[in-house]
C-alpha cells in the first residue's frame, strides 16, 4: 500500500468521522434508508429520544410500520415518489409518541449517493412549538376580528344614535329657536316705541344670542355630518377650486382694503365638497382675524419640495395667537380669542382637521400674538 492510499483511506475515515459527529448530535432526527426496501439502516438519538423507541425498534423497519407515522403514504407510495421526484416533503405530520404525546414534524426524504450506492436520508423536524405559535396566533386574529365585528357593531349602533341626535338636533331645537327669533323680532316691530331703551337693549341681546344659538347647532350638525359622509375622491384642480372659494367672499370684503398673494396651485385627489368646506373656514379665519389691520394681507400657495404630496398654506397678517396653544386650535370650542373680539363658534378648525384627516392628511398652525398666522394642510398623493 503506497502512501497515496494510505492518505485517502485517512481522509475517508476522518470524513465518516466527521459526518457521525454530526450524525450522533444533530438536534433534527434523522433516519438513514435502504433505496430499494424503504428499510431504516440507521437512525440518530434525537429521534429515537424523540419518539421514545429504541434503536433496535426501529432499525429493519419501514417508516411506516412504525406506530408514529402510522399516517404517512405506504413505503411503496413513498418509494416511487422518491424515484420519480427525488424527495418527499411532509409541511405538517402529526406524530404520537410511545408515552402518548402528540408532536408535529417536517418531514423530509431525500435520495443522495453514499459511496457506490445511494441511500434515502429522512429529516424530521419538530415544530410542535412553532405549530402552537401558530395556533396562539390564529385564535388571535380569530378573537381580534371578532372584536373588530363586535366593534363595528358598536359603532354602527353609535353612528345611528347619532343620527337620532342630528335629527332630534335639526327639529326639535330648530323649531323653538325660530320661535324665539321670531317673537323678539315681534316685539321690537309692535312694542319697540313702548319699551325702555334698557328693555330694547335686553331684546337685542336675547335676539343676537339666540342667533348664535342657531349658528352653533348649524356648525354642530356640520360636524356631525363631516364624520359619516363617504368620501367622494376625485382629481381636483386645486387653482380652480379656490377661485371658486374666493368669489363667495367678494361681497364680504370689497369694503376692505385686502391683498391678496395667490400662488399657482397643483391638481389633487380629494373629495371636492369637503376640500371646498377646509379652503372656506381657513379663508374665513384669515379675513376675519386680519378685520382690525388697516392693510390686510393674505397669502395661499404650496410648500415646495414635499414627496408625499401636496402642502397647501394659508398665510395672514392678523391677529395671530400663541404658539403655545397651537395644539388648543382644532379642538372643538376651543378659542383663543374672546367672543367679544372675534364672532365665532370654535368649531371650523375642528372640522377642518377632521376632514383632512379623513383624506390621510395633517393639519397644523404657526402664529404669532399680533403678528400673523399660516395654517397648513396636507393631501397625500
Amino acid at each position: 500500500m503506497n502512501g497515496n492510499e494510505t492518505r485517502t483511506e485517512h481522509d475517508l475515515r476522518a470524513s465518516e468521522l466527521s459526518y457521525r459527529r454530526l450524525f450522533e448530535a444533530a438536534k433534527d432526527g434523522i433516519l438513514i434508508l435502504d433505496v430499494d426496501t424503504g428499510r431504516i439502516n440507521d437512525v440518530n438519538p434525537f429521534l429515537f429520544n424523540l419518539l421514545g423507541f429504541s434503536r433496535n425498534e426501529m432499525v429493519g423497519k419501514t417508516v411506516g410500520e412504525l406506530s408514529p407515522f402510522k399516517d404517512i403514504e405506504s413505503n411503496k407510495m413513498m418509494l416511487e415518489r422518491l424515484q420519480t421526484d427525488g424527495y418527499v416533503r411532509y409541511e405538517n405530520l402529526p406524530l404520537e409518541t410511545r408515552d402518548g404525546r402528540r408532536v408535529a414534524v417536517e418531514f423530509v426524504s431525500n435520495v443522495y449517493e453514499a459511496g457506490d450506492h445511494n441511500v434515502i436520508q429522512c429529516n424530521v423536524r419538530d415544530i410542535t412549538e412553532r405549530k402552537h405559535a401558530e395556533d396562539e396566533i390564529r385564535r388571535f386574529n380569530t378573537e381580534l376580528e371578532k372584536r373588530v365585528v363586535e366593534r363595528t357593531a358598536l359603532l354602527e349602533a353609535a353612528n345611528d344614535e347619532l343620527e337620532a341626535f342630528s335629527y332630534s338636533v335639526s327639529h326639535d331645537l330648530r323649531a323653538p329657536l325660530r320661535h324665539v327669533l321670531g317673537f323678539v323680532e315681534l316685539l321690537q316691530r309692535g312694542a319697540g316705541s313702548s319699551l325702555s331703551k334698557k328693555n330694547l337693549g335686553h331684546l337685542t341681546t336675547i335676539f343676537q344670542s339666540a342667533k348664535k344659538m342657531g349658528n352653533l347647532i348649524d356648525d354642530l350638525l356640520a360636524f356631525s355630518r363631516v364624520g359619516r359622509a363617504q368620501l367622494q375622491r376625485q382629481e381636483l384642480n386645486l387653482g380652480e377650486l379656490l377661485g371658486e372659494t374666493l368669489a363667495d367672499f367678494q361681497e364680504d370684503t370689497r369694503r376692505r382694503n385686502i391683498v391678496w398673494k395667490i400662488h399657482p396651485l397643483p391638481s389633487v385627489r380629494a373629495d371636492r365638497a369637503l376640500l371646498r368646506m377646509v379652503l372656506v373656514n381657513l379663508i374665513s379665519n384669515a379675513v376675519k382675524f386680519t378685520g382690525a389691520r388697516a392693510k390686510a394681507k393674505i397669502e395661499i400657495g404650496c410648500v415646495p419640495g414635499s414627496d408625499t404630496g401636496t402642502v397647501v398654506f394659508i398665510h395672514d397678517n392678523g391677529a395671530g395667537f400663541d404658539q403655545e396653544y397651537a395644539d388648543k386650535l382644532f379642538g372643538v370650542f376651543q378659542r383663543l380669542h374672546a367672543q367679544d373680539e372675534f364672532e365665532g363658534t370654535g368649531i371650523g378648525l375642528a372640522n377642518v382637521q377632521r376632514i383632512i384627516h379623513r383624506h390621510g392628511g395633517q393639519v397644523w398652525a404657526q402664529g404669532v400674538v399680533d403678528g400673523g398666522a399660516t395654517f397648513y394642510f396636507s393631501i397625500p398623493k
